[in-house]
């Protein structure tokens, strides 16, 4: 039998194993190519649309790349490892290494060409659906659907790059087999009790509930949910708690459960089970992360477009604006006499005086402005509802950024402002998120001040005309349809100002238009992060389905002496079932604490704690769609592994 005739049966006997791999490395190509297609699309490379649509684009197929790698490199590595047993008889044949290194290079070279041809054709097939489907949820005007050449050429050379990286890693380790270790491989189990194993098992579970506990705290105050050092302590006191617990979880479970009727009775799906827990716990660790990643992923934009109404509606006013320095200067009942031509019936127009005067602080990094919004104690309490007290020379500094930190306003620093020719110095009394009489997108600043009764008199008593500003809010009974009076007002205003750059600084705000660019946003976030929760959705599923499926000769041999004893084929079934609803379903519930606590604590960081519980009320129904999809695929594998081991002990038998 000649070299080729060994491929040509070998790819024969194991065309069911190649062709899942052959679908994974499709599959990934498939959706780069789809991405790549988008990104080169030509009216978005001519700039018909916004930068951070070609930036998030960017990114996205940066992160497909990543993930590429690692599903196309694991698949292989997976299928390399399955065949130990088979290499090992080749070797004992007399085959040299060189002709095993070439075996895998006819075979990698057939799967990655045709994977290549066959996903670059599905992929554009697909393009014009997906492309539609994303330039409408984008809402990318100026873009309509093309095929660029560049799209071809770099999925081709990407995937080009890595099934070569595949093939030269599979071509060393496979330089460095030993026929001894290949035959002794499948016998090589790390199944014994340790004496330590309960008591590391109950540490584990007390480190993740410290770890949960750390997070309630670090969550609630500002100083520390936004300290990088506090997020990775407690990272790293949750991912060892999960690995600690899913390490000794097996044993400790044995040990409780020896010596109870219970555990003769069901003793083969126990030790199974346990067998499970010390053969797959990086496996099962790997898992509880990438599960946590796709909950968080997909639940938090997802909450986020659920919720953009609701956070619309934070805005204290359906519309208002800013009047400073002869900046939207309205005449004397201009602005309601054009509020009444609304359809929606006006309801208030509220009116409230504050000072702007430039700071000393270099805020231009955190500022279009170097001003700052200025008012009392007492109109700050009531405009608020806070009671907060500020001492003659004390300045507090109430941050209106949702992005975390003091933005260059630290608390004791010292400050002061200025109109230009008198100066006033004040000491920071606190730096904080916190209420504001005002929208921050209605004036270009990420925070305003509150000084003392007294202190807020003698600077207005001593400041030009030119300090004083006005916020106006207008509030009517309904705040969905008045997008036609606020261009209006925009108009208005515009023609005021004479289209002056001062007046594009302090922009019209509104419930309206808060709403649809947070739509818009949020279903930017939506189709990019739920690409990364598909993604790390199907790599879970990946590593599940090699696993098992390396394995599956091991479980044969198991099974064949179980056999000989009399096991039948319902009970093959039930040890089949316990040990696969162990490792779907334990790193899913890991990951689902894992993902909850993440989104606890960015929702905290954003400042957003008054929607925590619809936050994590989408994170449930998130949740409960991956459980739901995770027991389709329990099924589905189960079945198939079941038949597959009930086939070949019948075929031996």
């Amino acid at each position: 039998m000649t070299f080729r005739d060994v491929t040509i049966k070998n790819f024969k006997r194991n065309v069911r194993n190649f062709f899942s791999y052959f679908i994974c490395s499709a599959f990934a190509i498939t959706i780069f190519f789809l991405y790549a297609a988008l990104l080169f699309n030509n009216s978005i490379r001519e700039g018909a649309t916004e930068d951070v649509i070609q930036i998030v684009l960017m990114l996205s197929l940066a992160a497909l790349t990543q993930f590429s790698v690692f599903f196309i490199n694991y698949a292989h590595s997976s299928f390399i490892k399955s065949r130990s047993k088979e290499f090992a008889i080749f070797m004992s044949l007399g085959m040299h290494k060189t002709d095993l290194q070439k075996i895998i290079l006819l075979e990698n070279l057939i799967i990655s060409i045709s994977s290549l041809i066959v996903g670059i054709i599905t992929g554009t097939v697909f393009s014009r659906l997906f492309q539609t489907v994303a330039i409408d949820l984008l809402d990318l005007q100026g873009v309509s659907y093309s095929l660029s050449a560049a799209s071809f050429v770099v999925t081709a050379i990407v995937f080009t790059v890595i099934f070569s990286a595949s093939q030269i890693i599979s071509s060393v380790k496979v330089g460095k087999l030993d026929i001894a270790d290949l035959m002794k491989a499948s016998r090589k189990q790390d199944n014994g009790a340790k004496k330590n194993d309960t008591k590391l098992g109950l540490v584990g579970v007390g480190l993740v509930v410290a770890s949960i506990l750390f997070l309630v705290v670090i969550s609630n105050h500002e100083s520390l949910n936004t300290n990088p050092f506090m997020i990775i302590t407690y990272i790293l006191m949750s991912f060892t708690g999960i690995f600690m617990v899913i390490s000794h979880l097996g044993n400790t479970w044995v040990s409780f459960l020896r010596n109870k009727p219970f555990y003769y009775r069901h003793i083969l799906s126990i030790t199974e089970i346990n067998n499970k827990f010390n053969q797959n716990k990086r496996i099962m660790f790997i898992l509880s992360i990438l599960s946590g990643m796709t909950i968080f992923l997909v639940a938090s934009p997802f909450s986020l477009l659920q919720l953009s109404e609701s956070i619309a509606e934070r805005n204290k006013y359906d519309i208002e604006y800013i009047s400073v320095a002869g900046v939207h200067a309205l005449e004397n009942g201009q602005l309601e006499q054009l509020m009444k031509q609304s359809s929606e019936p006006l309801k208030s127009i509220k009116e409230t005086n504050f000072l702007n005067l430039k700071m000393s602080l270099d805020g231009d990094q955190y500022d279009v402005l170097k001003t700052k919004p200025i008012i009392s104690q007492d109109m700050y309490n009531s405009l608020t509802g806070e009671k907060v007290t500020v001492g003659t020379g004390e300045a507090l500094n109430i941050i209106t950024a949702w992005e975390p930190g003091s933005h260059g306003i630290e608390q004791g620093a010292a400050i002061a402002f200025t109109d230009g020719t008198r100066t006033f110095n004040y000491k920071v009394k606190s730096s904080y998120h916190g209420d504001w009489f005002a929208t921050a997108s209605a004036y270009p600043t990420s925070s305003g001040i509150v000084v003392s009764n007294e202190d807020y008199k003698d600077m207005e008593s001593k400041v030009s005309a030119r300090a004083w500003g006005t916020h106006y809010g207008i509030d009517f009974t309904a705040w969905k349809n008045t997008e036609g009076i606020v261009q209006k007002l925009k108009d208005t205003l515009n023609a005021t100002d004479k289209g002056g750059s001062s007046g594009q600084l302090f922009a019209v705000a509104s419930k309206v238009d808060a709403y649809k660019e947070l739509k818009k946003n949020y279903s930017l976030f939506v189709f990019v992060t739920s690409l990364a929760g598909v993604l790390f959705f199907v790599a879970g599923g990946m590593v599940l389905y090699f696993k098992q499926y390396t394995e599956i000769g091991n479980a044969t041999v198991f099974f064949r002496k179980l056999f000989k004893i009399g096991i039948s084929d319902r009970e093959i079934w039930a040890v089949v079932s316990a040990e696969l609803l162990i490792t779907f379903f334990v790193p899913l519930l890991f990951g689902s604490i894992f993902g909850y606590c993440f989104i606890y604590l960015i929702t905290h960081v954003m400042s957003g704690a008054d929607i925590l519980g619809e936050f994590m009320k989408n994170t449930t129904i998130v949740v409960a769609v991956y459980f739901g999809f995770q027991l389709s695929f329990y099924f589905i594998t189960k079945r198939k592994y079941s038949q597959e081991v009930v086939r070949k002990l019948t075929s031996a038998a």
